[in-house]
């Protein structure tokens, strides 16, 4: 890997450059990269086994429904209650996961570190907490039918990227460059 110059077709849809570090981008010998493909299916699996243990977590939360003997809940308010509080939590979870670990972390989250990928702006940039938001709603949609409608987007793309990268003008590349370790 080395640093090179964007190419076009990347400059035509990045937004005006701001002040970022610049990353090492891969040189692409084909528009799908094998060794950036399979790292990110890796990274998706360890991904959605971390983002389903954390919230998981905050499931124990219903230990403290009071209940009858029989095992039948007591107080519906406070059911509602406590499900609403759990929801919160693991949506909170969730978002420090999907966005903000990310955002201090050079664009990775733990399965992304683990795989030597990062998440990066198409000009080559840090991406931002507002572009990893719009990766992290959209990947409900990546992630439909076991991930495999952001498997066929990023075989699809020219730029190896699912939808939420492409809404939210990121690129995924291979993370390990100097200085950005």
């Amino acid at each position: 890997m080395y640093e090179r110059s964007l190419p076009r077709h990347f400059a035509r849809s990045a937004r005006p450059a701001r002040p970022r570090a610049r990353v090492w981008l891969p040189e692409v010998a084909s528009p799908v990269d094998p060794s950036v493909l399979w790292r990110r299916v890796g990274q998706f699996v360890v991904d959605v086994l971390a983002s389903a243990l954390l919230p998981g977590a905050a499931m124990f939360l219903f230990v403290l429904l009071p209940t009858h003997p029989d095992g039948s809940i007591r107080s519906g308010p406070l059911t509602a209650t406590i499900t609403v509080g759990v929801l919160l939590v693991a949506l909170a979870i969730l978002f420090w996961y999907w966005v903000l670990r990310p955002a201090e972390h050079d664009g990775r989250t733990w399965g992304m570190q683990m795989f030597g990928i990062r998440v990066v702006d198409v000009s080559g940039g840090r991406a931002g907490r507002r572009q990893l938001g719009i990766r992290w709603l959209l990947l409900c949609v990546d992630a439909f039918a076991l991930g495999a409608v952001g498997l066929a987007a990023v075989l699809t793309s020219e730029r190896r990227q699912r939808v939420g990268d492409r809404v939210a003008g990121t690129v995924v590349v291979r993370g390990r460059g100097p200085g950005l370790n």
